[in-house]
């Protein structure tokens, strides 16, 4: 127990969310889930309702002060990390202008292209990355071109995070990391009026919201916010993080050299450093301290695939696992397991997007009549953790990497985790515990209150211990030779994907 108060953080992901209390050692003593609902009103669009949004937060919320209170425990503060890239426009009272534009959507993908090809370099030379669809000043771009009224009529520009911050404490600005997405100096991590000159948007200076350190405390719990989500008046509430940032603290990611491997719907791999190191295929982001950064090479194309699959063609199963009380996603270990490894079926995993910024589309290749649904589930297990290795190489060879921790869908099976490791021909560290983004945002607040005296002491104390998983040759020579095909399937559909997004 904590007498001081126990540390809440909340992790919004794309498609579910989560806000667990944590006492002063990092032990889960209370937690609440709601799913996160997504609109796909048209082709490349995804969307979230701040009402709906909003109202599922705050419901959660409630539910998880409910535990508390129930135990005769308090609550000392809260944070928030969640999915950030995107785009959401609110007024001065806080009230969005229009739906928000998650990270998944790819309606500005010719937007990000021109941007790209136009003032690539130069963007990276000022913010630290060149461009992809879901990047805010691509977004913010595509709306001046498409949906100027909406920017009209907004006061601020804010991530998703950012948009529940002003709910629960009418206070309204962002945070280190979430501003770093777009508009800041990457030496300075401060806003470059040069980075919105290139992205054509000068005249949104002035509706870019301040900018906090992730730890500093921004607000507390309006009355209205209370009555919505049963959270005390007044309660401290920190600037938050992208949950990226707080995936990574949570997996034991706290210092330069360390490589968090992040398979949940995105594919988000990473790797802090004390200085701004710049690539072509990473993004130079600030990392939740001033004057440390997080060098992300990330892609929408990862566990999202294999929910996709299971929740569109395996209906059946998962229904019936859930009536029987067993894990919904049980059966795919088994069906993987029972398939050989002899004629391997190829999937590329870009349902939703990909790691070349190109308008590609999933596909598989290598479909025979013999095959069962198990050649096509190890395919998805497979071309995901290619993916990954797509960013990860880079990320090796430019930092000195001293340890990979992954975390997210992978971590639930009893297959996949062998997988990455030949993979990544490296042994890869599992942190035990599956509360990890909500831990990392949980050990930012408790250095935000003063219960620690910075990131190194607050993960030592609040930290998880880990399962290490080696590689093997065989699994290692196995895993180069599909890489190699993947890599191959790629190639030869390059031209194709072309010639269909030129029609």
């Amino acid at each position: 127990m904590s007498g001081q108060g126990l540390i809440v953080g909340v992790d919004l992901g794309l498609t579910g969310m989560k806000a667990v209390a944590f006492d002063d050692t990092g032990k889960p003593r209370f937690q609440s889930r709601e799913a996160s609902i997504q609109d796909m009103p048209k082709p490349y669009w995804v969307e979230r309702d701040g009402r709906d949004f909003w109202e599922l937060f705050s419901k959660m919320l409630r539910g998880l002060v409910e535990q508390v209170e129930a135990a005769g425990e308090t609550i000392a503060v809260v944070g928030i990390g969640c999915h950030g890239d995107g785009a959401w426009l609110i007024d001065s009272n806080g009230d969005q202008v229009r739906p928000g534009i998650l990270s998944l959507d790819s309606r500005a993908i010719q937007t990000a292209a021109r941007l790209n090809a136009t003032v690539g370099d130069d963007l990276l030379r000022v913010t630290g990355q060149r461009v992809g669809p879901a990047s805010p000043g691509v977004v913010l771009a595509w709306l001046k071109e498409n949906e100027p009224e909406s920017l009209e009529k907004a006061r601020w520009f804010v991530s998703a995070k950012d948009f529940l911050r002003g709910m629960l404490t009418g206070s309204f600005g962002t945070d280190l990391t979430e501003a770093s997405t777009a508009f800041t100096d990457v030496h300075t991590q401060q806003y470059s009026p040069e980075a919105f000159v290139l992205y054509g948007l000068e005249e949104l200076e002035a509706k870019a919201p301040p900018i906090a350190a992730p730890g500093d405390i921004v607000g507390g719990v309006t009355r209205l916010a209370h009555l919505a989500t049963g959270l005390p008046e007044g309660l401290p509430v920190i600037a938050g993080m992208h949950d990226v940032d707080g995936g990574a603290i949570g997996a034991g990611a706290v210092k330069p050299g360390q490589l968090a491997v992040m398979a949940g719907t995105w594919s988000i791999n990473e790797v802090i450093s004390d200085r701004p190191v710049t690539g072509d295929t990473w993004f130079c982001r600030a990392f939740v301290e001033h004057n440390t950064w997080m060098n992300m090479s990330i892609s929408p194309a990862s566990s999202a695939n294999l929910e996709w699959f299971v929740t569109t063609l395996c209906a059946v199963e998962m229904d019936a696992a859930r009536h029987a009380g067993l894990n919904p996603y049980g059966f795919i270990d088994r069906e993987v397991g029972e398939v050989g490894l002899e004629d391997p079926v190829t999937f590329l995993p870009f349902l939703y997007g990909n790691p070349m910024g190109i308008d590609a589309s999933a596909s598989v290749s290598g479909l025979r009549a013999w095959h069962k649904r198990g050649h096509l589930l190890r395919g998805i297990y497979e071309g995901i953790a290619f993916n990954h290795r797509i960013h990860c190489d880079p990320l090796v060879e430019a930092f000195s990497v001293e340890d990979i921790r992954v975390v997210g869908g992978v971590t639930q099976s009893d297959i996949w985790p062998q997988l990455f490791a030949d993979t990544m021909g490296k042994p890869i560290q599992i942190p035990v515990g599956g509360e990890g983004g909500a831990l990392g945002v949980a050990m930012v607040a408790a250095v935000g209150i003063g219960r620690f005296a910075n990131l190194t002491e607050a993960s030592e104390a609040m930290g998880t211990t880990t399962n290490t998983v080696e590689p093997t040759a065989e699994g290692t020579k196995l895993m180069q030779e599909r890489f190699e095909r993947f890599m191959a399937l790629v190639d030869t559909q390059k031209p194709w994907w072309a010639e269909q997004a030129a029609k």
